[in-house]
């Protein structure tokens, strides 16, 4: 409808006067505004078009859109009427006969004139009311509105969903469903490639690992492939981590301290690490060596002197006296005189030391060595006296410092960028026996201001997005606003990161501090003291505040006073100030440094990746640090804080346990709470309940478990009643002797305290009491394993470890193990006890991990000795004895086969004896011979009576058989009967069926000639002792044998070829554990399979072919070709499984039960996580150094398995 004088669009609105300057008429309006039509003015809301319409005229809009939305009808519905009742009718068949004659009836055809070319079917893309067509009009509008503002910050639908305009129509992107989520990573992956593609260093960056390498914001850096794996492995499904302890091809039965379980390609380190939950990049992120100092001293530092802030942060709840010491060998530190790298008891003087400061390029000529010396002292605040830096002080309530003057001053380098770093020790202890405590990092510039270097600018452009320049700093960092907007965090979060305000530190009143500065420091003579105990270092935040704030100690916006500075160096744990500028307040941090911003962000990031609360995540990882002594001076995260996080993780998820109990576990029961809602620990374990009249309370006084004074038997019934124990010798009694071995004096205070709770805990934790506990760690590892309980020490992290050289095992190496021997008892249904007396009562003496180890003396005494026999029993023995006596080979019975003379003064007998057919008592020796798979005295007598008779002179070919023959006959009878005493002996006492009597007491390492000979062995009783060891030592096996359902061919199997069971070191223990567990673990197999028993036993024979199968390789692909096979029918997996499974193994097959056990149990661990075998191996591959398309492999099996994976447990 073109516009002219007879349209409709001059009927739209009345056109009036003229109109006003700079105004035009509703038709020129029109024109304007393209709009032609009134379908034009329609599709476009009443608003938008009297907005538009605005611009131009004066016109009457509302009333033109409405005369406009009128025309718009009538012309559709003309339109319609039109489209059906035009054309002419389109006959669908011949009409013929009467009915040509008669009109055609009102037909829906004959009515209605449709004009079936004009229409599509149902559903299609063409459709008025499909899809495309929605879309199409959706994105018209879109546009439409659009243009209605030029706003330039309106975000365009080409900017939203630049994908749209090149979008391909077809049926399959019309009508396939997609996740609302893949379009949105698809549009920002798009943008995001675009924006990196214009950027050189990334250009040939996969998307997903540039997302890995960027840590800014904190929602980075991020794996795609590891969060794959998280969530495929979610839910009962076993995680990363957990599949290397799953499959791992070493188990904690060596009865030794080992480190090799959860070791499958790597070492036990990854496994811990993995289960962490954190990618490779975020573990690094976390434990890189950091970049700065401690402290950053400028030369008015130096020339004006320097003095650090107190320590009481290192020991807040005991006294402590400490020393500064400056080690040796550092380069750029020259010979300190006197002395300071150990502690000293003389007070006056000064140390001094030469300093060469230097560049990256160059040092300052050496003569400049005597110009730059510094003068090392301690000191106190209030005093003006300097001692020693290395000078020992004792335990006082003044805040002792380190004090650093440059003497004379130092000389104004030619250029700037010239630094010295050193490392400072505070050591406590003793002179002759002092302890480290923390290090102190120094960089020291002959600049007013310390420049940043380019690794340093580096660190807060890619951690916190700020650049930094040598003409700028990174100090307004330190406000809040600016800070918060950095990191992401809000108000109350900060609070909680730094112990602050709401979340300030409390110290339960139970366990009051002794530490002589717990009273606060005197700021002015006369007034009380100021900053009380606790203070924000010692809880909640200890872990970035660190080891000391940096060289601008008092970084308060207005200037130090000598007050503020004694408040400053007293508690220097960074706070929260508002400050006052103009009529504007703001907040800011106070206290920051370099090395805090660097604390402060892998903290805030580990508590995001981790949801633990920040005090609580701190006590964790601060515990973590402690427990490793003196290993982490510098109070850093590495190595050991991801295991212990990775083992939290995992034991909270399959037992449920609080961090701060997990941290508890490492060391101190923590007697600290942040906020007012939270009670300590410590409260919450003994003081939880009021049933005493007062609660206990940490007063330092010793305890003595025989005491008699109510006080003593008050709190040890306090303390029974807070971990769940009994006033008894195998319950708290028996904790407290290690305890005492541990801390040497028990007495109420938080190391004995913690002791108790940490063996009392971790029994709590697995079901067990504490007697059970430690005895199954004694049976795991002996005493080491014990100690590590007691102390909860962590192991050093150097040098590095690997699967051939582990660590010692520590705490958090037992837990594991533990667990997996919990595990197992579970499934094989045995307890702690029976485990305890299958193994035997040399069980203690087994256990040591070498021969330095002390004796275990902490198992209970009963387990040291056998158990009596009743009067029944030694009844029984004593008749053995006299059956046995009964059952020889006397020389009537020889004389009386009437053998031809020998033609020598030797009768038969004697030769029968001299040829080791007969002992002095008659007794067949041979019944002491080797086991064989079966039991035929024929292939033993034979040949030893044919030696026999060839040297027997005088007698012919004939005469020798038939005297073989007879000799035979009377041998084999004394066999057979010596052979029933024993056999019916066990059948009757143990319920040992006779076909497994002889295999059973050769797996009790004796034979049925070595305990009927002990027959013979008279001893003060009238049971030989010797009779009853070997008895109770053989009833033992065939208990097991009978419980595991074992068959005489398969305990001969195993005897006769012992590497075929594995391969396991001798302990004194018997059987062994590692045995016990194999057999165990056979009886299972076979049990819950369908092959008869001779076809499982074949498949040793197949695996361990002659060595003349094996010579060359292409045999030993044969060979392991066929093995794999015959497994893989027996397990019912495929072959290709299994194969890839036995890739790893050096004989490329299974040929033991214990690698037959391995392929098991990763089979199990296959089902219930959904991977294959070869998805399986690649997992437990993975390690902080594998690369992305390593992990791209394990999160795409993870993710294609997930929805099949069955999450059941796995029966193994």
């Amino acid at each position: 409808m073109a516009v002219d004088n007879n349209s409709l669009m001059n009927a739209l609105a009345v056109t009036g006067d003229l109109p006003k300057k700079g105004r035009v008429d509703f038709e020129t309006a029109m024109q304007k505004m393209g709009f032609t039509s009134v379908f034009d003015i329609v599709r476009l809301p009443k608003s938008a078009f009297a907005r538009q319409l605005s611009r131009h005229s004066d016109a009457d809009a509302d009333l033109a859109y409405d005369n406009a939305m009128g025309y718009a009808a009538l012309i559709a519905r003309l339109y319609r009427e039109y489209k059906t009742s035009s054309g002419t009718f389109q006959q669908l068949a011949q009409r013929s006969g009467v009915r040509s004659l008669v009109p055609l009836g009102p037909t829906f055809p004959n009515l209605f004139k449709e004009n079936w070319d004009e229409f599509c079917k149902v559903g299609a893309i063409a459709a008025i009311d499909s899809p495309v067509a929605y879309l199409s009009a959706l994105r018209v509008f879109i546009q439409q509105l659009e243009a209605t503002s030029e706003d330039p910050k309106r975000i365009l639908l080409d900017q939203r969903r630049p994908d749209l305009k090149d979008l391909l129509i077809t049926q399959e992107s019309t009508f396939t469903p997609r996740p609302m989520l893949e379009i949105v990573n698809e549009v920002l992956g798009s943008n995001l490639r675009t924006y990196l593609d214009s950027n050189g260093a990334d250009k040939n960056k996969p998307t997903y690992q540039i997302l890995s390498e960027r840590r800014y914001p904190f929602e980075l850096p991020y794996h795609f492939y590891h969060h794959q794996c998280q969530l495929g492995l979610s839910g009962k499904k076993p995680r990363l981590g957990e599949l290397n302890y799953r499959a791992s091809l070493s188990l904690p039965i060596e009865q030794k301290a080992t480190n090799n379980y959860g070791c499958v390609q790597h070492s036990v380190l990854q496994a811990q690490r993995l289960m962490s939950g954190l990618s490779p990049q975020q573990q690094a992120l976390l434990i890189e060596p950091s970049v700065f100092s401690n402290f950053y001293l400028t030369r008015s530092d130096l020339t004006n002197g320097w003095k650090s802030a107190g320590s009481t942060h290192l020991s807040p709840h005991t006294p402590m006296g400490n020393c500064f010491l400056l080690p040796l060998e550092q380069e750029g530190i020259g010979t300190v005189a006197p002395e300071a790298h150990t502690p000293t008891a003389t007070a006056t003087g000064k140390n001094v030391v030469p300093v060469t400061f230097s560049t990256t390029e160059k040092k300052i000529a050496e003569v400049s060595l005597e110009a730059v010396s510094l003068e090392l002292n301690s000191m106190t605040p209030s005093l003006d006296s300097k001692w020693l830096l290395n000078k020992l002080h004792a335990a006082s309530a003044l805040t002792t410092t380190s004090h650093i003057r440059a003497n004379p001053a130092p000389p104004a380098p030619a250029e700037p960028g010239y630094t010295a770093k050193f490392n400072m020790i505070t050591a406590t202890g003793t002179v002759a026996a002092p302890v480290n405590l923390s290090r102190q990092r120094f960089t020291l510039t002959l600049d007013e201001r310390y420049t940043l270097t380019t690794v340093e600018q580096d660190f807060f452009r890619r951690s916190y997005g700020v650049v930094v320049t040598d003409d700028s700093t990174i100090w307004h960092l330190a406000d809040l606003s600016e800070f918060m907007h950095r990191t992401g965090l809000n108000a109350e979060q900060v609070e909680m990161l730094l112990s602050r305000q709401r979340y300030a530190v409390r110290l339960s009143p139970n366990c009051p501090s002794t530490n002589l500065q717990r009273d606060g420091v005197t700021v002015t003579a006369g007034n009380p003291k100021e900053l009380p105990f606790p203070h924000a270092n010692h809880y909640g935040a200890c872990y970035v505040n660190g080891t000391g704030t940096g060289a601008d100690l008092y970084d308060a916006v207005s200037p130090p006073t000598p007050q503020s500075i004694i408040r400053d160096q007293f508690d220097n744990a960074m706070g929260l100030e508002q400050v006052e500028q103009g009529d504007a307040k703001y907040w800011r941090l106070t206290k920051t440094s370099l090395d805090r911003f660097d604390r402060l962000h892998r903290m805030i990031r580990l508590q995001r990746w981790s949801n633990i609360p920040f005090a609580k995540l701190d006590n964790l990882i601060i515990s973590a640090i402690r427990a490793e002594g003196a290993d982490n001076l510098g109070m850093e995260l590495n190595e050991n804080t991801l295991r212990a996080l990775g083992v939290y993780q995992y034991l909270n998820q399959r037992y449920g346990i609080d961090p701060e109990e997990f941290a508890a576990l490492m060391h101190d029961l923590t007697p600290y709470a942040s906020g007012t809602s939270e009670v300590p620990l410590f409260d919450r374990v003994f003081n939880r309940v009021q049933l005493f009249d007062t609660p206990l309370v940490l007063d330092q006084q010793p305890i003595t478990m025989a005491s008699t004074d109510p006080a003593v038997q008050k709190t040890l019934a306090q303390l029974c009643f807070g971990l769940h124990l009994d006033l008894t010798d195998d319950s708290l009694l028996l904790i407290a002797e290690l305890t005492l071995e541990h801390v040497k004096v028990l007495k109420r205070d938080l190391p004995t305290v913690s002791s108790l709770y940490r063996q009392a805990r971790i029994a709590r934790l697995f079901g067990y009491s504490v007697a059970q506990l430690l005895m199954l760690a004694g049976l795991l590892g002996g005493k080491k394993y014990k100690t590590a309980l007691a102390s909860g020490r962590l192991s050093s992290r150097t040098p590095p470890e690997t699967p051939q050289n582990p660590h010692t095992p520590d705490i958090l190496d037992v837990l594991m193990q533990l667990d997996w021997a919990v595990e197992w008892l579970k499934e094989s249904q045995q307890t702690v006890a029976d485990l305890q007396r299958r193994l035997g009562p040399n069980v203690p003496q087994a256990v040591h991990s070498s021969a330095a180890d002390e004796p275990d003396d902490h198992q209970q005494p009963l387990e040291l000795e056998p158990e009596p026999l009743s009067d029944d029993l030694l009844k029984r023995l004593a008749k053995l004895q006299e059956d046995t006596g009964r059952s020889v080979v006397t020389e009537a019975e020889v004389a009386a086969l009437g053998l031809p003379p020998t033609g020598i003064e030797t009768q038969w007998y004697a030769l029968l004896e001299n040829n080791g057919l007969l002992d002095l008592d008659g007794l067949l020796p041979g019944l002491d011979n080797e086991l064989t798979l079966l039991d035929e005295p024929l292939t033993w007598l034979g040949p030893e009576l044919d030696t026999l008779l060839r040297a027997t002179a005088g007698l012919t070919e004939l005469v020798k058989q038939t005297c073989k023959e007879k000799l035979i006959e009377l041998l084999l009878g004394a066999h057979d009967r010596q052979n029933q005493l024993l056999e019916g002996l066990f059948q009757e006492r143990a319920k040992l069926p006779p076909e497994l009597c002889v295999a059973v007491i050769h797996w009790a390492n004796s034979s049925v000639y070595s305990i009927l000979a002990a027959t013979f062995e008279k001893g003060a009783d009238e049971v030989s002792p010797t009779l009853i060891e070997r008895f109770q030592l053989v009833s033992r096996h065939a208990e097991i044998a009978l419980s595991l359902r074992l068959s005489n061919s398969a305990l001969r199997l195993f005897l006769v070829n012992p590497s075929w069971l594995g391969q396991f070191p001798l302990t004194n223990s018997e059987p062994t554990l590692s045995d016990l567990y194999l057999f165990e673990r056979f009886s299972h197999w076979f049990h819950s399979q369908r092959q008869s028993e001779d076809a499982v036993l074949s498949y040793f024979s197949i695996a361990n072919p002659p060595t003349s199968k094996l010579k060359n390789k292409a045999l030993r692909q044969i060979a392991s070709e066929t093995a794999n096979g015959a497994l893989a029918r027996l397990l019912e997996w495929p072959e290709t499984e299994i194969a890839a499974l036995t890739g790893i193994l050096s004989e490329k097959r299974a040929v033991s039960m214990a690698q037959v056990d391995w392929v098991r149990r990763c089979q199990a661990t296959c089902q219930a996580s959904g991977l294959s075998a070869k998805a399986l191996l690649q997992a437990t591959s993975l390690n902080d150094q594998s690369n992305l398309n390593a992990w791209k492999s394990v999160g795409d099996a993870v993710m294609a398995a997930s929805p099949a994976a069955d999450s059941s447990p796995a029966s193994v």
